[in-house]
């Protein structure tokens, strides 16, 4: 059974649209980088990082930092680290355990500064254990 130039012809163009298709799939629906999977900008104490942010905050815009601190308030939310760092947790840890003065260390990405209240806030972020 031979195929005609034309059906040839139609028979690639639809194998090249399927895999055109499947290529724009992949790519819209691959899966999201937690913030385990992201290399860390900034290791250390929240001091450090405060003053690392002041000197300029735009380096560390949408960073994933690793701050060790003190908890200086509870939120339903999130919780501030030395008056300076609010960080919004990830909807899957609990802040039950946690207590004010305790010394944590937390995983989060930099959403942003804010110079006027001197705050830099954190989002998805998660308690190293």
């Amino acid at each position: 059974m031979s195929l005609s130039k034309r059906n040839k012809g139609i028979l690639i163009g639809l194998i090249l649209i399927m895999i055109g298709g499947y290529s724009m799939y992949k790519y819209t629906y691959k899966p999201h980088k937690t913030i385990d999977d992201i290399e860390l900008k900034f290791a250390g104490n929240a001091a450090d990082f405060l003053t690392k942010i002041k000197e300029n905050n735009i380096v560390f815009n949408d960073a994933v930092v690793q701050i060790k601190g003190e908890v200086t308030s509870i939120n339903v939310q999130g919780i501030n680290l030395n008056n300076a760092i609010y960080c919004q947790m990830d909807a899957t840890i609990s802040l039950s355990e946690l207590k004010v003065g305790q010394e944590i260390e937390v995983k989060g990405r930099v959403i942003g500064y804010d110079d006027l209240l001197e705050e830099t806030k954190l989002d998805k972020t998660i308690i190293i254990k």
